[in-house]
């Protein structure tokens, strides 16, 4: 009898799946029936099988046997998309560069896609229904169509995973901040790096949750204003139009004057008792902190002549550059004397600051005093000052600001078209430079720290470009300091997978991590979490492994360094090589950093030395053919 039923169960899970297979095939058909009058998909014919028989631009999942991925970029197709809705295994679908028209997309047939590229085509009418649907959602490019009305940033803000989204050169006219509508917009996705709606027909003021990113992404907008944009918004004034709403409100406030009177009074009491009364003192190794009293806020070596206490800090001009595992980051602008400077403050989390590295709020601040205030390093950004409270569970930690962006936004930032690719010698050397900084960190001669330090978060978001072009590392042993949980994504060393304390934390886990930013450098790609069925298998850290094991380095590499004259296949397998050692899946077999940095050293230095043979190779011929025509 069981026999039976799992033989009945076998037979209809095959005729589901056949049924399905067939129903891709006859909405690939169909679509090409409708779409392709210039007989580019002449391989996909209906006695055919498009996995096995290679149709063009479709990829099938193995198992399943379903469309996964369509891929039809600038094959002059024409026609509307909506036979391509019954394809709902989707995962990635590009038809970037066509001539297709649509006025009534809707992308909720598709809740598995995580990659939608539909630029450079005609379609109009309303951003695409169902968006909020698509939760694995990574990458959406509707750039240069034709669409208009709101841009609905409410219905974004659940797309947690989303990375890029490019909307420019469309026809979208609403205000932004009415197309914000009521959704929580101040939690629009940290994770998006590449964005731009530029050349839209947007009015009103940049939201402050979008104004850390550059100006050219609002570009081409006439009536827009506010921060990063040079133009400022104008403030209200009444008009003839709003008097009848004036005597509205001034008869309300009259009304409520005296009830707002006592909450007011209520309010300053409250906050006068609560008030932080920190004042600026020089750092000094004798002082006692702030674990008692009133916090303190401590200053070192560099720290800007602007920054006379944390009230200057909270009344700064300041703007929001994201939200991490740590607490909230911002920009602020303050007094340098002669001229403006620019720090950034990251504000740690509640609940972080009482725990600390040895559980009390003094040793917290000897932490911050002794050794983070005492690592100097040119590819390390130094904390300059902190103001920190166990009490009140406070802690500001002050930055210098550098302003050329994260390895992260560098790799991975508006790709597409008028990008300037990150060069192959500039990636050697951002590999160089941050895991100097990190064999500096790991062997540490601290006079006042006999320990073991680590990192505890290294991503390609944690390590940023100066003014020169050095690439520095931040966030420093954060993660020991406040003994944060490890977290679990692509940068987490497998033995730290199955615990959530941190004192397994080791420094061989931060090798791992530089293994996977190496993995970044090299592939272009946002490494995703490993062994996860959701993610896309090119994406997977434990499928970028196994290629790289097989040799197979083409399916890996990033396709923006074909364009560098200057890579040499010798220095990327050398670099794959230190990666693929970094990641060992046991720490003992995974090398010091120190090691790590010599071996990169290595691939530039034998880079450097073939430069400056072929210059003098170079200049031995001109002054052959100088003498000759002389």
């Amino acid at each position: 009898m069981l026999t039976n039923r799992v033989t009945i169960t076998a037979f209809i899970l095959t005729q589901f799946i056949s049924i399905s297979f067939s129903s891709d095939i006859t909405a690939l058909l169909s679509f090409k029936a409708s779409s392709d009058r210039s007989n580019s998909l002449s391989s996909w014919v209906n006695s055919s099988d498009p996995c096995s028989d290679h149709w063009l631009g479709v990829t099938c999942d193995s198992n399943s046997g379903r469309v996964t991925r369509l891929v039809l970029e600038n094959l002059q197709l024409t026609g509307s998309t909506r036979s391509l809705s019954e394809l709902t295994e989707l995962r990635l679908l590009s038809l970037k560069q066509n001539l297709l028209t649509s006025s009534n997309l809707n992308l909720s047939s598709w809740p598995n896609l995580k990659h939608l590229y539909l630029s450079h085509n005609r379609f109009a009418g309303k951003f695409p229904a169902g968006i909020s649907t698509l939760r694995r959602l990574r990458r959406i490019d509707l750039s240069h169509n034709e669409f208009r009305g709101k841009i609905p940033f409410n219905e974004l803000t659940r797309l947690t995973h989303l990375l890029t989204l490019r909307l420019e050169f469309n026809s979208f006219d609403s205000e932004l901040a009415a197309a914000a509508g009521a959704g929580d917009t101040e939690s629009f996705p940290s994770t998006v790096s590449d964005f731009n709606i530029s050349n839209n027909n947007l009015s009103g003021e940049i939201p402050i949750w979008l104004s850390h990113f550059s100006a050219s992404s609002f570009a081409g907008n006439s009536l827009l204003c506010g921060h990063p944009l040079p133009s400022l918004c104008p403030k209200n004034d009444p008009t003839a139009e709003n008097q009848s709403h004036i005597l509205l409100i001034t008869i309300i406030t009259v009304a409520s004057v005296a009830i707002l009177g006592v909450i007011a009074f209520v309010l300053i009491n409250t906050w006068r008792k609560k008030r932080i009364t920190c004042q600026s003192r020089e750092h000094s190794s004798n002082s006692g902190g702030g674990s008692s009293g009133g916090p303190v806020l401590v200053t070192f070596e560099g720290c800007s002549k602007g920054i006379g206490g944390v009230e200057d800090l909270l009344k700064a001009s300041a703007v929001m550059l994201g939200k991490g595992s740590v607490g909230t980051t911002y920009r602020v602008a303050v007094d340098g004397g002669d001229r403006a400077a620019e720090v950034v403050v990251k504000r740690v989390r509640k609940g972080c600051c009482g725990g600390g590295s040895g559980g009390d709020g003094k040793e917290v601040d000897w932490w911050l005093r002794q050794v983070l205030g005492n690592l100097k390093h040119s590819n390390i950004v130094s904390l300059r000052a902190y103001c920190y409270s166990n009490s009140e569970d406070l802690l500001l930690l002050v930055y210098d600001f550098l302003p050329n962006g994260t390895l992260h936004s560098l790799l991975h930032g508006n790709r597409g078209p008028g990008r300037t690719p990150l060069g192959w010698s500039t990636r050697l050397k951002i590999a160089s430079d941050s895991s100097k900084a990190i064999a500096f960190l790991h062997n540490n001669n601290n006079k006042y720290a006999d320990i073991n330090l680590f990192h505890g978060h290294i991503t390609s978001t944690n390590i940023i470009l100066d003014r020169s072009g050095n690439a520095c590392i931040t966030d420093v042993c954060l993660h020991q300091l406040l003994r944060l949980q490890p977290p679990h994504n692509a940068y987490t060393a497998p033995e730290l997978t199955t615990t959530t304390s941190p004192s397994k934390y080791t420094q061989k886990c931060d090798v791992y991590s530089f293994g996977v930013v190496l993995i970044e450098i090299l592939s272009g790609k946002i490494v995703e979490k490993e062994e996860d069925e959701e993610e896309d298998e090119e994406e997977n850290i434990v499928m970028i492994i196994k290629k790289i094991n097989d040799m197979n380095f083409m399916e890996v590499l990033d396709y923006e360094l074909f364009v560098f004259k200057d890579v040499m296949e010798e220095e990327i397998i050398g670099l794959m090589e230190i990666a693929r050692l970094c990641l060992a899946p046991l720490p003992k077999d995974r090398p010091e950093m120190n090691v790590v940095y010599r071996m990169i050293e290595d691939i530039r230095k034998k880079r450097v030395d073939k430069n400056t043979s072929r210059d003098h190779e170079t200049t031995s011929i001109m002054d052959e053919l100088i003498l000759k025509t002389t």
